[in-house]
């Protein structure tokens, strides 16, 4: 079922996106928005939590760059629910507007109770993908620049936004509470598809009207997706190689949504050697490379949320080395995942393997344990 909010006018797509959003605030079905709002010279886009339906003038969603997983800051936004002044105990609402994999991220962190949804409105949006933050400095962005790259991508990718956006075949926002259609729209047109219960009564409040699928939406998703499958093959090699250049500065840990842990082992002072540790390897072996354990750091990284890694490549774009961590992670994410038939962020109700035992799981090593006997 596809909703329609903005039936009339002659906004942009963003503009009806603002609008949507500002309605959500006037009308107090929620009390605030999380929302990417363009930097005033344009150079970037940062989340930015609005209650004031005026502020809302240059918020774009849409534009074309991410300098964070917004997940990690709906961790700081609903660790405490106080109650509101004259509301029953009711928490405040936010409606955190933000991309599909911040929605897997946020719904993996549900499942490790580090994100409290209850008083979360979960709002994706199809993702044509995202520039780095200097390619995206570069370019003379502002709103016409997002309208003409969604139109651009809408039937190829261009070359020169992010890897990880590029491989990425979970561009629509399946596991939110509302998804904002314009793959297959006609331009400028916003839909809204309510994916949850709590989706559904947000849109009836609004009085929105029942709209039809576009009918091209399906022919284009499925190209997009295609086109992103066949790229899945240009994986990574040489593990060893790729992460020599690594300094251990912990860029891609603080970049990575999944990371949460408050004692971390990774840290250098629970990963570090005394001196005389050093001295020792380096006369056993005749030499050591300094930083140490730099593949161990991510090799720990990589078993630690393997499974739950939703590909967003913000560890890549943090590396100051130019080391291709998004797709490495994603790679050994992809087998890790496959392994259990898991795929993270798809819903809150999927168990997390590894944390939950299951009889059926993992039957050819039963059956290697058996023959074994």
């Amino acid at each position: 079922m596809m909703m329609k909010i903005c039936d009339a006018g002659k906004g942009s797509l963003p503009d009806r996106v603002r609008e949507f959003l500002a309605r959500l605030l006037r009308e107090k079905t929620v009390q605030a928005v999380l929302v990417a709002k363009r930097h005033p010279k344009g150079k970037s886009a940062a989340p930015v939590l609005i209650s004031d339906p005026e502020k809302l003038a240059g918020a774009d969603p849409l534009a074309p760059v991410q300098i964070i997983n917004a997940a990690r800051i709906l961790v700081e936004l609903t660790k405490e629910q106080p109650a509101a002044a004259g509301d029953k105990g009711q928490a405040p609402r936010i409606a955190a507007v933000i991309r599909p994999c911040e929605i897997r991220a946020a719904i993996e962190l549900i499942k490790l109770k580090q994100v409290q949804p209850a008083n979360l409105v979960l709002v994706g949006f199809d993702c044509a993908g995202t520039f780095d933050l200097k390619r995206y400095g570069e370019q003379k962005t502002g709103e016409e620049f997002t309208l003409s790259f969604l139109r651009a991508s809408a039937d190829k990718d261009r070359e020169d936004i992010r890897p990880a956006c590029r491989l990425c075949t979970h561009f629509t926002a399946s596991g939110a509470d509302e998804n904002l259609c314009w793959m297959g729209a006609e331009d400028g047109e916003l839909l809204i598809e309510p994916l949850t219960e709590k989706g559904q009564k947000l849109l009836k409040s609004l009085n929105a009207k029942e709209a039809e699928r576009p009918k091209g939406r399906d022919e284009a998703i499925k190209k997009k997706r295609a086109e992103r499958e066949a790229r899945l093959s240009d994986s990574p090699e040489n593990l060893m190689e790729l992460l020599e250049p690594c300094l251990r500065c912990y860029n891609c840990r603080e970049a990575c949504p999944i990371c949460y842990c408050k004692e971390c082992l990774l840290k250098s002072e629970k990963m570090g050697h005394t001196p005389e540790r050093h001295l020792g390897r380096a006369a056993k072996k005749g030499q050591i490379k300094l930083p140490a354990d730099t593949v161990l750091f991510h090799l720990t990284k990589m078993n630690h949320m393997g499974t739950s890694c939703v590909a967003c490549g913000l560890c890549e774009q943090a590396c100051p080395m130019g080391i291709p961590l998004g797709r490495i992670y994603s790679l050994v994410g992809r087998h890790a995942q496959a392994l259990f038939n898991y795929v993270p962020g798809r819903s809150a109700a999927d168990e997390l393997p590894v944390a939950t035992f299951r009889e059926d799981e993992l039957p050819d090593v039963e059956d290697v344990k058996k023959g074994s006997k």
